[in-house]
């Protein structure tokens, strides 16, 4: 069940699919998804950012592969904090803040998905991967991580215990759940500024992807969610949860599934 914060520290949060196509990409196949898009997300925009290729192999490790570049196209939303982006083979559906709850944004995907697979019509699916950047904003000018922030290093106790930039990320397997779970922490150069700030960065993608067919792929989605939510609550402190506003939960389980961020 979702906890409920006034101020979560959500920044951005984004789905991503890569399929496998059944056909050479159709130049036309953008302004088939647009028209079907267009009344939520009348903004467009073409652009040609590098093109990176995930693999994983052996235990779960992540590979990149980072080529040339292939052209998008970004449909937004008015308010320009909601958008969908597709291109050769790639659907990602971005939702910046202020993030409104889990339902709505799943929903979001869910609409995507369907309009890709009706003008695409791609074969299967390559990667999914559903992610949570969050930024915490402390307003002192140095704090204990730990007071906030689980997720980070340790050095022998041999060694200064004042860290200045960091950074740190760990990739756990989620074999029943055919996922990768990548928490990777860091600080953020702050020059000049009298706060701290860290970023949390939680991101769920699949491991054997050929094993997720296209009419289950929101359910899977649905997991990766449930495990992102799991791995947040359990990184960050009840310090940082109350800075974050954390509020008491009534209601139905739907009002309860308002997003923490």
């Amino acid at each position: 069940m979702s906890k409920v914060y006034t101020n979560p520290p959500l920044i951005e949060a984004l789905c991503e699919f890569y399929f496998e196509p059944s056909q050479p990409w159709d130049l036309t196949i953008p302004g088939l998804f647009y028209r079907e898009v267009r009344s939520e997300f009348p903004k467009r925009h073409q652009f040609s950012p590098f093109q990176v290729d995930f693999e994983v192999e052996g235990q779960g490790q992540v590979i990149q592969n980072i080529g040339g570049s292939a052209d998008r196209m970004q449909f937004m939303r008015e308010d320009e904090r909601a958008l969908i982006q597709i291109g050769p083979n790639l659907l990602v559906v971005n939702h910046l803040k202020p993030y409104s709850d889990w339902e709505t944004f799943e929903g979001m995907i869910a609409r995507a998905l369907k309009v890709y697979r009706q003008v695409a019509d791609p074969q299967a699916i390559n990667r999914v991967g559903l992610r949570y950047i969050n930024r915490l904003d402390i307003p002192e000018p140095q704090v204990e991580i730990e007071d906030y922030l689980l997720a980070v290093p340790t050095v022998p106790s041999a060694v200064p215990q004042i860290f200045g930039n960091w950074s740190q990320r760990v990739e756990i397997p989620f074999v029943e759940d055919n996922g990768l779970l990548v928490i990777q922490s860091s600080s953020v150069n702050q020059e000049g500024q009298m706060h701290v700030a860290f970023l949390l960065d939680l991101d769920f993608i699949t491991i054997q992807a050929r094993l997720v067919q296209l009419d289950s792929a929101l359910e899977w989605v649905e997991r990766a969610h449930d495990e992102i939510e799991k791995a947040f609550e359990a990184c960050v402190t009840p310090k940082a949860k109350r800075l974050f506003g954390e509020e008491e939960q009534h209601g139905s389980e739907q009002d309860d599934r308002a997003q923490r961020g």
